[in-house]
């Protein structure tokens, strides 16, 4: 059975929160300058770690600090993969040019698509993993925030290019 979900994010901040029939289903609050986040649902609370530079890699733990999932990046190509210590493995990529649109998905049936606009947006899923859609908005805020970052260092190379 497919839900459809509703999300919002603060508009300078990196705080989520996802409803259902509009009662909260779930919450993900990101640390300010790491891309670290804690997430906090029905089912439990989850800490979502980044760690290394050259092979990317975030951690998803749960309260006892047992790693449930973990991420790898691929820089390159906008793209993730999660692989749940359940031996479910998941498939995260942008769908358009805009990143606004963006999927997770396992390539047998369990799917999630997420739309964006303007700090809401709305989770098809079908499937009622938590952990699943907490890692799909995570990895969204992780590869924004790497944007945001690399746009701020071309502004800043362009002044001191201007300065010099």
């Amino acid at each position: 059975m497919e839900k459809i979900l509703n999300w919002r994010k603060g508009l300078l901040d990196s705080n989520y929160q996802v409803f259902e029939d509009m009662l909260l289903k779930f919450s993900l609050n990101f640390f300010s300058l790491k891309n670290s986040a804690i997430a906090t649902t029905q089912s439990g609370i989850y800490l979502l770690k980044s760690e290394g530079y050259s092979t990317p890699e975030s951690k998803i733990l749960n309260n006892k600090n047992e790693v449930l999932a973990v991420i790898r990046y691929d820089w390159l190509g906008f793209k993730a993969r999660i692989f749940c210590t359940s031996g479910d493995e998941f498939d995260w990529s942008f769908q358009n040019s805009w990143f606004s649109r963006w999927s997770v998905n396992d390539h047998k049936n369990k799917q999630i698509i997420y739309n964006s606009a303007s700090g809401s947006g709305l989770i098809h899923s079908n499937t009622e993993d938590d952990l699943v859609m907490v890692a799909g908005l995570f990895i969204r805020e992780y590869y924004i925030r790497i944007l945001y970052a690399f746009i701020l260092l071309m502004v800043f190379l362009s002044f001191a290019r201007n300065i010099f």
